[in-house]
């Protein structure tokens, strides 16, 4: 829990600009045991998968962390992982996970980061299923994003929520607005990772929390290219 503590502390606190998200973290992704809810016998059986990627090439040996394209070959080759998704995880998607965490900014994912993946994949899909009724991996796209809104608690506006319907969901021939899982933590990631970004250097610049920030050209297309 301490490396969640030092790498959460900035945002565990509500702010009136940006929801109390950090809260929501930490109370449904960090108390769960990751292994224990995939349904792997011990922690180390989850610790050998992720050390088998580290040991298939030279760069990660180097960092003892994986890349985007270990992370597909864990999430899609693991049986309890697959089982407990039920989905197939797209490399694009893996390497918006890998973005979201990568701290130290060279495409690479250590072990403590992989677990607070694994645990904010988890708290995501529980809260997916609360709504993903007859279990085809599709939910009512609308009661999603609202989850999103009021249960996440990111402030955002009615117009956030409209622009995020038009981009995530689909509309199924009867008439239906859904989301698919992978498309629901798309969401899920990139809210926080951009919400993460934009906070950080408002603190920086004011010195304090106002709700604005100011971009440069470089800077904006560094923080939205990664995702």
């Amino acid at each position: 829990m301490a490396y969640y503590q030092q790498n959460y502390q900035h945002y565990q606190q509500p702010s009136q600009h940006y929801g109390g998200y950090g809260q929501v973290l930490q109370r449904d992704a960090f108390a769960c045991n990751a292994w224990q809810a995939l349904g792997f016998n011990s922690p180390n059986e989850l610790q050998i998968l992720f050390d088998q990627s580290v040991q298939s090439n030279e760069q990660n040996r180097m960092r003892r962390a994986i890349q985007s394209e270990d992370l597909v070959g864990i999430m899609n080759n693991s049986s309890e992982i697959r089982s407990f998704f039920n989905i197939n995880w797209s490399r694009e998607l893996c390497k918006v996970m890998v973005a979201m965490l990568d701290r130290s900014g060279d495409g690479f994912l250590q072990w403590e980061e992989f677990m607070e993946l694994q645990q904010c994949l988890i708290a995501w899909y529980r809260m997916f299923q609360t709504h993903d009724m007859d279990r085809n991996n599709k939910a009512d796209a609308n009661e999603l994003i609202t989850v999103v809104k009021n249960q996440f608690r990111f402030n955002l506006s009615q117009e956030c929520v409209t622009t995020l319907l038009k981009r995530f969901s689909y509309v199924e021939p009867n008439g239906r607005c859904v989301l698919s899982f992978d498309d629901f933590v798309t969401v899920c990631v990139k809210l926080r990772a951009l919400t993460d970004a934009f906070r950080r250097r408002d603190q920086q610049q004011h010195g304090q929390e106002t709700g604005t920030s100011t971009f440069g050209y470089d800077d904006f297309l560094r923080c939205t290219m990664c995702l």
